[in-house]
């Protein structure tokens, strides 16, 4: 990202971008900070009180006694500060890891931590972040795969069918069931047709995003190779739209995909570098027994997060949803051998 100035077509631009990834930082800090057990412990209890209470804010946002300015976030969208885009991505991820404890714990302890569990997914359910809910769901099944594993195959395929029947009765009756088909009719209209217009960009979100990816492969067609930089791309999308006489002003920082954006920024190398990223972050995981962790998961959970949530956003950027993947790396990261067996007997 840094080399990625010398070449960017707006260089001020790139270093507020830089700026952003300042949380990345904290993977470090974390890792010695949270070395000791206890302090690992403490830490994960008072970010979980926090979730609690943005979730108790995100109800009563819900039925009007406070309001909210950020953008995406409203009474019928309630993710509180948050904002929809990165709301199921945190507590989905946050979700994932009650329901593995959960399964560690038992008597009240497992009741309580999955009632938290059942209450984070209930409000992402609630909430208009298509993108979020299926990372939530994503990671789910990743927690549940595990513990499932070595269950009669027979029950696990009955319990499976099940949780996708009741996926699927989400998206259709559900609370944001018109929002749901009204995507699913934009992306295959949008497919069908292999024609994106110009005025698509004040169209539908779904037409507005279909119209994003096409300025953007065909800006990292003008640069094939080294992309256009960090921060070049609204700098691009300005130039790539005079070229293609628009009327009106059209721009945007990313297209709404992490993986086509590192490619037009720094080309195949970038793109490469990130699914190497994502490669390596999962192998760490590999190895460590999560039946008697508390925090083994959340290296893995953590990348799957981010590198599902790459398909519909720039997951890597993304505020909250990628301090808390960075925060909770470290957390797994410092804690080498994770037995927990300890803390609880």
């Amino acid at each position: 990202m840094v080399m990625g100035l010398i070449w960017s077509l707006d260089v001020a631009w790139g270093v507020h971008v830089l700026g952003r990834q300042w949380f990345w930082l904290l993977i470090p800090v974390v890792i010695a900070v949270l070395a000791d057990a206890q302090w690992r412990r403490r830490f994960l209890v008072a970010l979980s009180a926090g979730l609690t209470l943005n979730l108790f804010y995100c109800v009563m946002q819900m039925f009007g006694l406070v309001e909210v300015t950020v953008q995406g976030s409203n009474a019928i969208d309630a993710t509180g500060h948050i904002g929809h885009i990165g709301f199921g991505v945190v507590y989905g991820l946050w979700g994932a890891w009650l329901l593995h404890l959960g399964w560690i714990y038992s008597g009240s302890q497992r009741i309580w931590l999955w009632v938290l569990t059942s209450w984070a997914y209930l409000m992402i359910l609630l909430a208009q972040g298509r993108a979020g809910l299926l990372v939530a769901t994503l990671l789910m099944m990743v927690i549940a795969i595990y513990h499932l594993r070595k269950v009669n195959i027979r029950r696990l395929m009955i319990g499976a069918g099940l949780f996708v029947v009741l996926i699927i009765l989400s998206l259709l009756i559900g609370p944001n069931k018109d929002r749901w088909q009204m995507a699913w009719q934009g992306v295959i209209d949008n497919i069908s047709t292999g024609v994106v217009s110009k005025s698509a960009y004040t169209g539908t979100s779904t037409d507005q995003r279909f119209y994003m990816l096409a300025v953007s492969v065909d800006i990292w067609k003008q640069y094939p190779l080294l992309g256009v930089g960090t921060g070049g791309l609204p700098q691009a999308v300005k130039n790539i739209s005079e070229l293609q006489g628009h009327t009106q002003r059209i721009t945007f920082a990313h297209p709404h995909n992490q993986y086509l954006l590192d490619l037009v920024r720094w080309g195949p190398i970038g793109l490469g570098l990130l699914l190497f990223l994502f490669v390596v972050w999962v192998r760490e995981s590999r190895g460590q027994d999560w039946g008697g962790s508390g925090t083994a998961p959340l290296i893995c959970l953590s990348a799957v997060a981010l590198a599902s949530h790459g398909l519909f956003a720039p997951s890597m950027e993304e505020h909250f949803s990628g301090l808390l993947a960075a925060l909770l790396l470290g957390v797994g990261l410092s804690d080498s051998s994770g037995d927990i067996s300890s803390e609880h007997t």
